[in-house]
């Protein structure tokens, strides 16, 4: 009989939320107009006003937005479909139709058709491309299984009408009502862009509306209110004003936007400290300019773009213009990363000359801050400082190199619903994975107004207290519930906070039943590394298991308590002492001529404790015998005397559990007395000397001990305030045609997932076999997702030809995908002090 794994409690935090929405667009001629009637529909949707639009070009999204959709991390991702009355006013002459005999219709009869279907939506393969891009490489609501991981994502596409998911904010009790800014429907092109991106849309955009002819004044009011600097006494400009009604009075410098106007009951939450916050200061006229400050914008909060129509073409720069980037960067200026300037379409070279423009005529941002003394620091010198100013207010970093795996900073939560405690019973397996054995509370909205509407949706992000799981990466929803079934009634999906589940309940409710009855209530667990690895590959028919040296490794670490303590001992100080239990000889007193070890045959020896300290100097005797009696309670070392067989002359290691006055040899089970004869020397007493586990012999025989040292260098490297760092070491993947890759290590840490080949020999990756090997790497990255590929060897340094194959296999490998390559490492030096890590 299995005994049940035994209760224990944890803490989950909920935050109830809108959705979050990705809207595709064409990248094309036309962009500004889409990107514009997006938000227009974004600006009626509750939570609308934290939607993103993303373009494309002929159904291919950026790899840079991609990276930044990933990070965004959206629920749906939707097309803006044109209409009918789209494509003919952009092409005219494209609308045709036809009798039933064939003849295409003329005149009266083609306006009449055509004012029949003028407001129809047309399909465009290119948008669905590209939202299948943009899916495939987030991790958005679906029903994973082994051939597709996105069926039952059921919101294609986002059209005038609000239906579905989408509730129109009209519809929301307790919505302003009042006159709004946005962009005027006249406003087209690149200022028209950058409005609709920063206030939203409250009326339909006209189809043939052109960049704006801007006096000096609207200009600087406008920069004023983009930036946020509050220099312009009299507001926004009055064109941005949008009346519901009949026009009336309305201060421009506190009035209400069309996306603010979307926030009802609706809080925006910043998350860790306005000291970790990155602002972007986004330059260039391309559509994925605009998109990368939206995303940005909404992912870390501090975004602004900066296109050439807003005066940054001009001779002289608009004195607004240096202002409202100093208030940026004053803003910043105690943050870690500050203000940044970049562009997806300018070069690095136009990037740098962009940001001595902007500072040189700015005092403000062209000298340091000094900062200022807080009252009263002398007493409190045992508090955290504040972080100091920074010195250099602006700086350049290129597209390609902006970070988006830092944490996010900023999200959208319901009003006073964005951090719920709870407890729950949980239970945790074998791998390290924690299952909840009850059930989530439902998600019950408080909000009186929210609660009357029927039709609302929201969604419940899940944190758990300790949560190690991999974030994001797509795996299968279903593979989140404590009982994984493909049909679950909750729809789940792995997210940046952890876990994201809707809040209704997606299988069959029962007309006339409670409200709260209506919502999931389901229950989760934390994948652990191990586990979420073997969700991962079974969504792609493939099977993840440990090979017989990660069972080994596995075993050694449950003894010894944990991963971390398997790692302390196999790639730790006491190493090269373990080593030594690998006798050069079969003779004792060459192998051990210093008479501090015995060599029981030519493949295993053992140390006295004097031996065990002289083989690893850095330690003081002390600090080994805190290890050594670590590894002996555990089991994996043991303590014993060397004996030698009256009977049968058998020489052996007989552990202190086995001895006493009489002891049994293990060959010959004959009796002998412990007795001079049977230790032999010294005269006095026998020495105790130290066997290691047969498990941990076959560990270091096969250089399992080289990936235990990389995972010690992984573990030191971690980023400082990283949350966790856990490891799996020897993973084989295996197909139904058998085995395909063993997987020396893979790691997780500060949302970092990597995948490490280790080779105790720098000169084993050459010609078709290392070829071969590292392709198959390759392929098991691919299918991870993985952040880093790394080859780390024991030897000073790799070989120039090891290097130059490994670059070009993973250079040239056809899977990667749509989003960039992994990052490419080469490590030498494991275990000394002078380990070096090249990127290629």
């Amino acid at each position: 009989m299995i005994s049940p794994a035994p209760f224990s409690y944890t803490s989950v935090r909920l935050t109830l939320r809108p959705s979050r929405v990705i809207i595709v667009i064409d990248g094309g001629e036309h962009w500004s107009y889409w990107a514009r009637r997006a938000l227009y529909r974004a600006s009626r949707i509750w939570g609308g006003g934290g939607f993103v639009v993303v373009p494309h070009r002929e159904g291919k999204v950026d790899p840079i937005l991609l990276s930044a959709c990933q990070a965004y991390d959206p629920d749906f991702v939707v097309t803006y479909s044109p209409t009918v009355e789209d494509r003919e006013h952009f092409t005219p002459g494209w609308f045709q139709a036809a009798a039933e005999g064939g003849a295409l219709l003329k005149a009266e009869e083609r306006d009449r058709a055509f004012e029949s279907m003028r407001n129809d939506e047309i399909d465009s393969e290119s948008d669905e491309a590209a939202r299948d891009e943009i899916a495939k490489v987030c991790s958005v609501y679906g029903i994973g299984g082994e051939d597709v991981t996105s069926i039952g994502e059921e919101f294609m596409s986002i059209g005038d009408e609000a239906a579905g998911h989408f509730v129109d904010i009209e519809d929301v009790p307790g919505t302003w009502s009042g006159a709004v800014l946005g962009c005027p429907s006249g406003w087209g092109g690149l200022v028209g862009a950058a409005v609709a991106l920063q206030a939203g849309v409250a009326e339909p955009p006209l189809r043939d509306a052109v960049e704006p002819n801007l006096d000096d004044e609207t200009l600087i009011r406008l920069i004023d209110r983009l930036f946020g600097s509050g220099l312009a006494a009299a507001g926004a400009p009055d064109e941005l004003v949008w009346y519901p009604g009949v026009a009336g009075g309305i201060d421009t410098r506190t009035a209400t936007s069309a996306h603010e106007r979307t926030m009802s009951h609706i809080e925006p939450i910043l998350t860790g400290t306005g000291y970790g916050r990155s602002g972007l200061l986004v330059l260039g006229d391309e559509p994925e300019d605009f998109a990368l400050a939206g995303l940005w914008q909404q992912t870390f909060g501090v975004a602004c773009w900066l296109p050439s129509a807003l005066g940054f073409d001009r001779g002289e720069l608009p004195w607004a213009l240096g202002y409202g980037v100093a208030h940026l960067a004053q803003t910043l200026r105690r943050s870690r990363d500050g203000l940044t300037v970049t562009s997806i379409s300018q070069t690095a070279d136009e990037l740098a000359a962009a940001r001595e423009r902007l500072m040189a005529p700015n005092p403000i941002i062209s000298v340091s801050w000094p900062d200022k003394k807080i009252a009263g620091d002398d007493d409190r010198k045992s508090m955290p400082r504040r972080p100091p100013l920074r010195t250099e207010p602006l700086k350049v970093i290129p597209a390609p190199e902006l970070s988006w795996q830092q944490p996010t900073s900023v999200a959208l939560a319901i009003r006073d619903q964005w951090d719920s405690a709870v407890t729950v019973p949980v239970t945790v397996d074998r791998t390290g994975t924690t299952v909840m054995a009850a059930p989530l509370p439902p998600p019950v909205l408080t909000s009186p107004e929210l609660s009357t509407v029927p039709s609302l949706n929201w969604h419940v992000d899940v944190r758990w207290a300790a949560g190690r799981a991999v974030r994001r990466r797509d795996v299968a929803g279903h593979e989140l519930l404590a009982e994984p079934t493909p049909f679950p009634s909750a729809s789940v999906r792995s997210s940046r906070d952890g876990v994201s589940y809707q809040a209704a309940q997606v299988d069959l409710v029962a007309v006339g039943i409670r409200p709260e009855n209506k919502l999931a209530r389901p229950a989760l667990r934390d994948l652990s590394l191990e586990s979420w690895i073997a969700a991962k590959c079974r969504q792609q028919g493939i099977i993840a298991q440990r090979s017989d040296a990660g069972r080994r490794a596995a075993l050694l670490a449950s003894m010894l308590g944990g991963r971390r303590e398997y790692v302390e001992l196999f790639g730790g100080s006491l190493l090269p002492g373990l080593r030594a239990m690998f006798p050069t000889s079969a003779r004792s007193d060459e192998a051990y001529p210093d008479e501090e070890g015995v060599a029981m045959s030519r493949a295993e020896g053992v140390l006295t404790f004097v031996g065990m300290c002289s083989r690893v100097p850095a330690v003081a005797a002390e600090g080994v015998r805190e290890r050594l009696d670590a590894a002996l309670r555990s089991g994996v070392l043991r303590r014993g005397l060397v004996l030698e067989c009256a009977t049968c002359g058998r020489k052996q290691f007989q552990t202190v559990d086995r001895i006493g006055q009489r002891w049994i040899c293990l060959r010959c089970d004959a009796g002998n007395d412990l007795d001079a004869p049977a230790w032999r020397a010294p005269l006095a007493e026998p020495k105790w000397f130290y066997d290691l586990h047969p498990a941990g012999r076959e560990v270091l025989h096969q250089n399992g001990d080289t990936v235990a040292l990389l995972s010690a260098y992984l573990r030191r490297q971690a980023k400082t305030g990283a949350r966790f760092f856990d490891d799996v070491e020897e993973v084989e993947l295996k197909s139904a045609d058998g085995p395909e890759v063993e997987l020396d290590l893979v790691t997780y840490s500060d949302d970092v997932l990597t995948i490490a080949e280790c080779k105790s020999s720098a000169d084993k990756m050459v010609g078709k076999a290392g070829r071969r090997e590292v392709a198959k790497k390759c392929d098991a990255a691919a299918r991870l997702r993985v952040d880093r590929l790394l080859f780390a060897t024991e030897k000073p340094v790799w070989s120039e030809g090891a290097g130059r194959l490994v670059a070009n296999v993973v250079t040239g490998f056809p899977g990667w995908g749509p989003l960039r390559r992994p990052q490419l490492i080469m490590v030498s030096g494991l275990g000394t002090d002078a380990v070096q890590e090249i990127e290629l």
